[in-house]
C-alpha cells in the first residue's frame, strides 16, 4: 500500500472511531432517561460483555488478519488465511457463545443478580457473529480498503443506538420490566452488529471473492496464525 493511501485509510478510520465513540457516550444519556437509575445500572452491568466483543470485532482480530493478509501477496495465500481465520474464529465464537448462555445463570448468581441472566443470553448471541465481522473487517483493511470497515462501523453504532432507545422505551412503555428492557437493549446491540455484517457482506459481493481454492497454508504460517489470533484475543480481553 502507497504511502497516501495508508494516511487516507487512516484518516477514515478516524473519523468512524470518532463518530462511534460520540455516539456511544451521547445514548446514555437519553437511555438513563428513559430506564432510570436502576434499569441503566442493569445494562451497564452486561454491558462490558458487549465490550468484549466489540473490541475483538473491531480492532483485535481485524487488525491481526489484516497484518496475516498484507504480508502473503498472492491471492490464493490470502484466501487461505481467510479460511483459517474464519475456521478458528468460529471455533472461539461457539465456546464464547455456550459459556455465557449456557453459564448464564452462574454468571448471573456471580454477579449478585440472578435476574441478569435474561440479559446476559441476549447478549450472547453476538458472538455467532464473530467470525462475519472479523474477517470480512480483517481482509479489507489487509488489502487496503478502509471503507468497508468504517462504514460498517458507523452504521453498527447507528443501528444500535436506535434499536436501544426504541427497545427500551418500548417495552417500558408497555409494562414490562427493567430487566425485560434490558434484554430488548442486548438485543438492539445484535441489530447493530447484524447491520455492519449487512454491510460489509454487501461490500464483499461487489469484490466477487472467490474462496473455493484447495490451497492451504503451510504449518508454520498456521501456527503463526493461531499465535497472533491467540495473543489478540488475550490483549483485548484483559486490557
Amino acid at each position: 500500500m502507497e504511502k497516501k493511501d495508508w494516511l487516507r485509510g487512516a484518516f477514515v478510520l478516524t473519523v468512524a472511531a470518532l463518530f462511534t465513540k460520540t455516539l456511544s457516550a451521547f445514548y446514555r444519556i437519553p437511555y438513563q432517561n428513559i430506564a432510570g437509575d436502576i434499569g441503566f445500572y442493569i445494562y451497564q452491568q452486561v454491558y462490558p460483555f458487549y465490550g468484549v466483543f466489540l473490541a475483538l470485532s473491531t480492532y483485535g482480530y481485524p487488525v491481526a488478519i489484516s497484518k496475516l493478509i498484507a504480508e502473503n501477496k498472492q491471492s490464493t495465500y490470502k484466501f487461505a488465511v481467510v479460511r483459517l481465520s474464519f475456521y478458528f474464529l468460529s471455533c472461539m465464537s461457539i465456546i464464547m457463545f455456550s459459556i455465557l448462555y449456557f453459564g448464564a445463570s452462574s454468571l448471573a448468581k456471580t454477579m449478585g443478580d440472578h435476574q441478569l441472566v435474561s440479559l446476559i443470553r441476549a447478549i450472547s448471541f453476538v458472538f455467532l457473529l464473530l467470525p462475519f465481522t472479523s474477517v470480512f473487517r480483517g481482509y479489507f483493511q489487509g488489502i487496503g480498503e478502509m471503507v468497508p470497515t468504517a462504514v460498517s462501523q458507523v452504521v453498527e453504532q447507528f443501528v444500535r443506538v436506535c434499536a436501544i432507545l426504541f427497545f427500551s422505551s418500548l417495552l417500558l412503555h408497555r409494562g414490562f420490566t427493567v430487566y425485560e428492557a434490558g434484554a430488548g437493549a442486548m438485543a438492539g446491540s445484535l441489530m447493530g452488529s447484524f447491520a455492519a455484517l449487512a454491510v460489509l457482506a454487501a461490500y464483499m459481493l461487489r469484490k466477487r471473492m472467490h474462496v473455493h481454492t484447495r490451497l492451504w497454508l503451510p504449518m508454520k504460517e498456521k501456527k503463526k496464525s493461531a499465535f497472533i489470533f491467540s495473543c489478540s484475543w488475550c490483549n483485548n480481553l484483559f486490557s
